[in-house]
């Protein structure tokens, strides 16, 4: 098989994806980040304040563009033939430790959400102005 075609049949990543074609991709997400990635990886810490987590990820977009990235690099190194028998490890430690710490930081996307069991709490982004510089 070509590069072309091996590139071709690589999934892009969710951001650049059409409108129909994101929403697709964002419930396939959706049904791997609480079906899997939920029970076995977040529930394993409980939300707190040094760990938070926002039952409602999926109104964060940095947390969809991490999970997103976090999913790629799974469906890449989930078949062990193809990828070789330590890239479940390398996954864990190159992919899953690093976003999960990056999402559950104190300071992190999820700062102002759910910090304790079971309370659904969930704080938006804060918006953050631009200022548009082409028309100088």
């Amino acid at each position: 098989m070509s590069t072309t075609q091996e590139e071709a049949q690589q999934p892009p990543f969710i951001f650049a994806l059409t409108p129909d074609e994101y929403t697709v991709e964002l419930a396939q997400l959706t049904t791997w980040v609480n079906g899997f990635l939920v029970p076995v990886y977040v529930t394993s810490r409980i939300p707190s304040s040094r760990a938070p987590w926002c039952a409602r990820w999926w109104k964060h977009p940095e947390a969809i563009g991490r999970l997103h990235a976090l999913w790629l690099a799974y469906q890449a190194m989930s078949d062990t033939g193809g990828a070789g028998i330590t890239a479940p490890h390398e996954w864990h430690r190159d992919h899953l430790d690093p976003a999960l710490a990056s999402l559950r930081a104190p300071d992190g996307p999820f700062s102002g959400c759910m910090t304790k069991p079971h309370q659904d709490t969930h704080n938006p982004p804060p918006e953050v102005t631009v200022v548009d510089h082409t028309g100088l």
